[in-house]
């Protein structure tokens, strides 16, 4: 614990007292006030969040309370760093930079209010979501900065904490005037998911669930590029409000002994794209087996595969 606090009072000390008529100052305070928060993710995390907290001995626990109370008061004095960069330097370069991640450190506080101010500032400034450097580092580093397509998803999950529903939708709408920008596929897959989740979140919140079915449904086979297991969960429990489980199994495997076979163009190329009919809504098959040379028999084991392998229908069979 000795090794995290003496970086950390290092920091803080020379943020206090750094040179004050250096001409890259706000520079420096951002710099700074930055690898304070880096820290506190890579340092204190271990006694924060411990593996087994159960297992954890009396000397672990207090090691944890500590931990907790050493983030707090730095995550405020962070905050006060970019509230100082915001109103000393306000026309630094870093302005958008340095509020994103004073709505982070809100946000890891609990502070909803204040975190939405923040983000609401961002939303209604005239940053550039394709400006280089995003959140993160090193290969997992975000190439564009993306301020307010995050400001737009940040306030819609803030929306959904209140149980506000139809304004959580009004910023989930708003993204589309602010799309993300990545350049990698694995991303964009991502993000579609994520955006499916809170929709679908939003909707399962006003009762309207056909809604919610439609964007759930087509993204409850796996494509191979992200994750979908939280979509699944939120899809599977959905279901369960209007159909009974033995249903949605028969309705599922019948669903895979008619594949559909559809040429279409995309991205000025012609490819043969496979899909099931579930609960009328229409699911591709993104598996790279899938292909034209297959005969009927190759395909329908192929389909199967995807079938029993799908954690949807895991689900369905526990």
């Amino acid at each position: 614990m000795k090794n995290i606090i003496i970086p950390i009072f290092f920091l803080f000390s020379t943020i206090s007292f750094g040179q004050k008529k250096n001409s890259n100052e706000d520079l420096i305070l951002f710099e700074k006030t930055v690898a304070i928060q880096e820290l506190l993710n890579d340092e204190l995390s271990q006694f924060i969040n411990p593996k087994d907290t159960i297992d954890m001995d009396y000397e672990e626990k207090i090691k944890s309370q500590i931990a907790i109370e050493i983030k707090e008061n730095v995550l405020e004095k962070v905050i006060q760093n970019y509230t100082e960069l915001i109103s000393e330097y306000p026309k630094s370069k870093l302005i958008f930079r340095a509020l994103n991640n004073k709505g982070f450190a809100e946000l890891e506080l609990e502070y909803y209010g204040e975190a939405e101010k923040t983000f609401l500032k961002i939303l209604n400034s005239d940053a550039n979501d394709k400006e280089k450097g995003g959140i993160g580092s090193g290969l997992m580093g975000e190439p564009y900065a993306n301020y307010k397509n995050r400001a737009c998803k940040i306030l819609a999950d803030l929306e959904l904490k209140k149980e506000n529903f139809t304004n959580a939708l009004k910023y989930l709408d708003t993204t589309k005037k602010y799309p993300y920008q990545h350049f990698c596929g694995n991303e964009f897959a991502s993000e579609e998911i994520y955006m499916a989740e809170m929709y679908s979140k939003c909707y399962l919140g006003l009762n309207q669930y056909d809604k919610a079915y439609d964007i759930l449904l087509p993204n409850i086979i796996e494509n191979g590029l992200a994750s979908n297991s939280e979509l699944i969960e939120i899809t599977f429990n959905a279901l369960l409000k209007n159909y009974k489980k033995e249903d949605l199994k028969s309705q599922f495997e019948n669903s895979f002994k008619n594949v559909i076979a559809q040429k279409e163009t995309r991205n000025k190329n012609e490819y043969t794209y496979y899909y099931i009919n579930f609960l009328n809504r229409k699911i591709e098959l993104s598996s790279w087996k899938l292909n034209e040379m297959l005969n009927e028999q190759e395909r329908e084991k192929i389909t199967a595969e995807i079938q029993n392998n799908s954690g949807f229908y895991k689900l369905l069979i526990k």
